[in-house]
């Protein structure tokens, strides 16, 4: 089990502050960039609005003007002069309407009969417009003020003038933009509406955008005391995002502890850094007494989760597909062994497991001569045992045979481990040239009791011997176990009776006291 996470040591302390402060920094950070982008693309988005808003106020004002003019004629009578004030009056924007002739004289007002010429420049813009319409700034006697006016001539030669306050102009855009966003709009170089005069804060960006039909400039600007209160209004949720990335980093810092503490990674990593041990289990003859093989078995001791099954090792390595360097990992072991005590060993062979699969890869034959290269102490005293996992495909039996064949040309041994409990039978000896056949430990514990049992190792034991193999009875624990198995004739017997697995330091001392 895992240990040392939840326990607050000074140092995990001291971890947990550092987090804090660094995540204090960084959601600062955060919500500082945060908020100015959001600002600037806020600004974006306002200034579009405001200037698709007065585009449409700008068609509705030139629309007004051509209804104008449908209705008008060259006269300014008393029914002229009523339609204009009328017109006035349901206008929602225009305060004074004009009527003018195609010489630019205007002649008739809603307040009556006039008689004055336009000023030659608007004169030009109007003719020089495509769509006979300008806009522009005049002092208006009746509003007492600069005011706004727009002019339109129509095809039938009458024009229309209206005049408006520049308020009635903006109106549209400022909730758009107000309070927050200043904005000056200008015809030409006059300002038409400015309410960015008296920000009393630093400019941080603007958009200028230019309404060229018009003349027309509005500049839109992002004041920095805008930015300052949106952050104190905000700053709970500042607080909030520290409390979260701090959460977040304490979070992710230990997820990555457990990860790295998790046993499949610990695996992972015992397999790659050759961290594991390798035992060795003697297996002793019949015939003389003494041992002339061994088989390597792993053991590993995880330093998070103390000593972890065989079973779970290759398990948990099968799912990881680490069987492959698992089994080099094991030969490079085994031939360091022999290399380092090469006299002791010398008469001595040792199995090591291999899993089917890691037989069938095509990188097996390569790989294992290339560790026989490595290690050549091991020609002549290695075996490969190989375990009954699964049944093998019509595909997959050619294949297992010439592997085979290729193992037995490196003059290295083959056994068939825990024999009948798995998909094998006695057709699978006949297939396969295996020196040794292991009986499993299951046969063995039943075999004093069972009638059935002792018939059927009889019957394995004396087709190994007419195929020429060796036979070796596994879980061999007690004299009467042992007694059983000398009764069926069996080569070699291997079990806690004689010798568990040892580490390396013993099974040299064990090797050296029964020669």
């Amino acid at each position: 089990m895992f240990t040392g996470i939840t326990t607050l040591t000074p140092f995990k302390k001291s971890l947990v502050f550092s987090y804090g402060i660094f995540s204090l920094f960084l959601s600062l950070l955060v919500f500082a960039s945060g908020l100015y982008f959001y600002l600037i693309k806020d600004l974006n988005d306002q200034s579009q609005a405001a200037e698709n808003a007065l585009t449409h106020r700008m068609d509705e004002i030139f629309r007004e003007l051509k209804h104008i003019v449908n209705d008008a004629s060259l006269s300014c009578q008393k029914e002229d002069i009523g339609q204009l004030r009328h017109k006035v009056f349901y206008s929602p924007i225009f305060k004074e309407f004009g009527l003018f002739d195609d010489n630019f004289r205007v002649y008739c007002t809603n307040f009556g009969v006039n008689n004055f010429n336009i000023f030659s420049t608007i004169k030009d813009r109007i003719e020089q417009s495509e769509d006979h319409t300008t806009v522009s700034l005049v002092k208006s006697y009746i509003l007492g003020e600069k005011t706004f006016i727009a002019f339109y001539l129509g095809k039938n030669g009458i024009g229309a003038n209206g005049l408006a306050p520049p308020k009635s102009l903006s109106m549209d855009i400022d909730h758009l933009l107000l309070p927050d966003y200043p904005y000056e709009l200008t015809i030409g170089k006059l300002a038409l509406v400015s309410n960015e005069l008296n920000m009393g804060s630093e400019i941080l960006d603007q958009k200028n955008i230019s309404l060229d039909d018009w003349a027309m400039t509005l500049k839109i600007i992002l004041p920095s005391n805008v930015y300052w209160s949106k952050a104190m209004t905000l700053l709970p949720f500042g607080v909030v995002l520290w409390i979260v990335l701090w959460a977040l980093s304490c979070a992710l810092h230990w997820g990555f502890l457990y990860y790295r503490r998790s046993l499949p990674h610990c695996l992972r990593r015992a397999i790659r850094g050759n961290d594991m041990e390798v035992y060795y289990q003697p297996i002793v003859s019949l015939h003389d007494n003494k041992t002339h093989a061994m088989e390597a078995l792993i053991r590993w001791r995880s330093p998070y989760h103390g000593q972890v099954s065989p079973l779970s090792i290759i398990e948990i390595s099968g799912r990881l597909n680490l069987l492959g360097d698992l089994t080099w990992m094991v030969l490079r072991n085994v031939g360091q062994f022999y290399r380092e005590n090469q006299k002791l060993l010398n008469n001595i062979t040792t199995a090591v497991n291999v899993d089917r699969y890691c037989l069938l890869n095509e990188d097996f034959i390569s790989t294992f001569t290339g560790i026989l290269e490595e290690y050549p102490e091991l020609k002549g005293r290695l075996g490969l045992e190989v375990t009954e996992t699964s049944a093998l495909s019509a595909i997959e039996l050619p294949l297992m045979v010439s592997r085979f064949e290729h193992v037995k040309a490196l003059d290295i041994r083959l056994s068939v481990d825990d024999f009948g409990t798995g998909y094998s039978g006695l057709d699978f000896l006949r297939r396969f040239p295996y020196d040794t056949l292991k009986l499993d430990r299951v046969f063995i514990a039943s075999l004093k009791d069972d009638q059935f049992t002792q018939q059927v190792l009889t019957s394995i034991t004396k087709l190994a011997k007419e195929l020429n193999m060796k036979v070796v009875a596994e879980g061999v624990e007690r004299k009467d176990q042992l007694d059983a198995v000398k009764e069926l004739d069996i080569d070699s017997v291997q079990g806690y009776y004689f010798c568990a697995p040892l580490p390396y330091d013993q099974v040299l001392t064990w090797l050296v006291k029964n020669k």
